[in-house]
């Protein structure tokens, strides 16, 4: 099918870029010598090794599987295993070439989203490296980025490179979008492909007419085979080679591979938000330029007769852009999916649902994502406690004045009554926990000092501490990574000025953030949707989520969640415990609350909410 239109079905079946074709053109004059003998081959090579380092080794091959199987079998062969995500290329696209050609079995692992799974990953290669009845693991293959279009960060690809280093494996990048994950990283191809040994540069799903380029790195050169006679043995080496050199001495001349690459992913992102708009799901990030979307199979039929594109595995569709895509091109395919959805919703009503309730399926899907444990993905990254970086402080003394206890910013510190002194609390935990309801309606009558002394110690206070690596305190926390500040809205309690307060748990004492006002009692009760009640103070916790990242990365933000209903459960308790009444409050509008508590949004934003009072 060739009838001028541009489709989503694939990069690889995108035009040839104007430069590249006359290149091409320039380099079909005269006569040459063969095989990479002439000078336009010996200039390519040096100007795509120069964007891969002083010492890399290129060799031009013409086509995406030639250059895995080439490049894979320099270093894999009969006895041998390459270790590969299940969605991997070399897997599911390559007509079982890597194996015909080595003889080396491919070891595919589960994924979720494409990409490989650190402590899986070792896992495996222990395995096969201390079987001796098993393949020797010579190979780790990686995609960047995966088939999904999902991009591995410098950070999860360091730990997987580095794994298979440790555990004697060389690493293999299929880099047939190299240039698309490395604009998508904001950084260079060799930095896309982190401390791999041997590396796939493509071109051809990138605005070359075909070619890609091998890239041996530095690091290996020295245990290398005879490249040159593996290519010729792999059936790579072309005859012509200046037709591929010329294309990529003009793709890596000012940044065009960049410029493409670019190109195509915007026009991915703009494609997904149009998507996204409609209400239709997808399975994975949108990182580069691939959409993996689910929508009914006889839209699908339909909208394919208008633009071509493939179906993919688990009953989805794939739509790609490519360096060519124009916003005309978006724009006319989402006004057919939209027609055709439509269309389809009016004759299948109950088998159709609209983008609102679409929307609601991915947003309750999310959170369901958020309350599982993703601990084996949080191995994939690495932690800023890890990389040495300082911890972050346990309390922030006001925003943008972020220290350590014990040094506080140019705030006064009012000191709390002891907690324990003035013997509240004696109910016992049975009668606490069997009266323990949520109230409502509050009198008139303030909190004493000492009861909100002892709220704070409830909930939040410290019963030791090592400045330079934790604090203990009355309620667990993951890590005693303790991620929650306490601030108090005092209205009426005995001894304290009405106003905005922030705790200092490392002291027992608060600081005042704000006088009380008229507009900022308004503003509190708006935040909570009027749920300010006539409490006598207002306990807010606010996360700064940084202190669990610091350690748990990716899985912090359960944690956090975690840690604010110990935080909220031990207020009921202390309440109960003082004849006090409290009642939990997650429902409230973000933005105003944050603004009014005084805090960024970002690097602290509240989390929780409980009004406190005399019954």
């Amino acid at each position: 099918m060739n009838d001028g239109q541009r489709w989503f079905a694939s990069d690889n079946n995108a035009s040839t870029h104007p430069r590249i074709m006359e290149a091409l053109a320039r380099a079909n004059t005269g006569h040459a010598v063969g095989y990479g003998g002439d000078p336009d081959t010996s200039r390519a090579e040096q100007a795509v090794a120069a964007l891969f380092g002083k010492g890399s080794q290129v060799r031009f091959v013409l086509n995406g599987t030639g250059s895995n199987v080439y490049a894979i079998g320099c270093f894999a062969g009969q006895g041998d295993a390459i270790i590969c995500a299940d969605c991997a290329h070399i897997v599911v696209d390559e007509t079982g070439a890597p194996t015909a050609v080595t003889g080396a079995q491919l070891v595919p692992l589960k994924t979720t989203d494409g990409k490989l799974d650190p402590v899986n990953l070792a896992h495996v290669l222990k395995d096969f490296r201390d079987d001796m009845h098993k393949p020797r693991p010579a190979v780790v293959s990686i995609s960047q980025p995966t088939e999904l279009g999902t991009v591995y960060s410098l950070a999860e690809l360091d730990a997987l490179i580095r794994i298979a280093h440790d555990l004697g494996s060389v690493v293999h990048i299929d880099g047939a979008r190299l240039a698309n994950a490395a604009a998508a990283l904001g950084v260079g191809p060799a930095e896309a492909a982190g401390d791999a040994d041997v590396i796939g540069f493509g071109g051809t799903k990138n605005g070359l007419m075909f070619g890609e380029a091998v890239v041996f790195m530095p690091r290996i050169i020295d245990a290398l085979p005879d490249t040159a006679r593996l290519r010729k043995t792999r059936l790579q080496l072309a005859s012509k080679m200046r037709y591929i050199a010329a294309q990529f001495e003009e793709y890596v001349r000012d940044g065009l591979w960049l410029e493409n690459a670019l190109a195509a992913n915007r026009a991915g992102a703009r494609l997904y938000e149009g998507v996204r708009r409609l209400g239709i799901p997808v399975a994975y990030p949108v990182d580069t330029n691939g959409i993996f979307a689910r929508i009914p199979a006889p839209v699908a039929e339909t909208l394919r007769t208008k633009r071509f594109f493939y179906d993919w595995e688990g009953g989805l569709v794939r739509w790609m852009t490519s360096w060519d895509s124009t916003e005309a091109d978006i724009e006319t395919f989402l006004a057919d999916l939209s027609a055709t959805l439509a269309e389809y919703r009016k004759s299948h009503p109950e088998q159709a649902p609209g983008p609102e309730e679409l929307r609601q399926r991915v947003a309750l899907a999310n959170g369901r994502k958020l309350m599982k444990s993703n601990w084996a993905e949080m191995e994939r990254f690495a932690s800023d406690q890890s990389k040495g970086l300082p911890m972050p402080p346990f309390v922030n003394l006001q925003p943008g004045q972020p220290g350590q206890p014990g040094q506080p910013a140019q705030q006064v510190l009012i000191k709390l009554p002891d907690p324990k002194a003035a013997g509240l609390g004696s109910k016992s935990f049975a009668s606490c926990t069997a009266e323990r309801k949520s109230r409502r309606k509050y009198s008139q009558e303030p909190l004493s000092l000492d009861e909100l002394s002892f709220l704070l110690w409830a909930s939040q206070g410290v019963r030791g501490a090592r400045a330079d690596r934790f604090i203990l305190r009355t309620v667990p926390s993951g890590g005693s990574r303790h991620p929650l500040d306490t601030h108090i809205y005092v209205r009426r309690v005995t001894g304290l000025e009405p106003g905005l307060y922030r705790f200092m748990p490392v002291e027992h004492a608060v600081v005042l953030s704000a006088p009380a006002s008229a507009a900022l009692d308004a503003a509190f009760d708006s935040a909570l949707f009027e749920q300010l009640w006539n409490c006598a103070a207002l306990f807010v916790w606010t996360a700064v989520p940084y202190r669990t990242e610091w350690r748990y990365t990716t899985s912090a933000a359960k944690i956090i969640l975690l840690d604010a209903g110990h935080a909220c459960q031990a207020l009921y308790g202390a309440c109960e415990a003082l004849g006090l009444g409290t009642c939990a409050i997650g429902a409230y509008d973000q933005a105003p609350l944050d603004k009014a508590l005084g805090v960024d949004g970002q690097d602290e934003f509240a989390v929780y909410a409980a009004p406190v009072g005399r019954g």
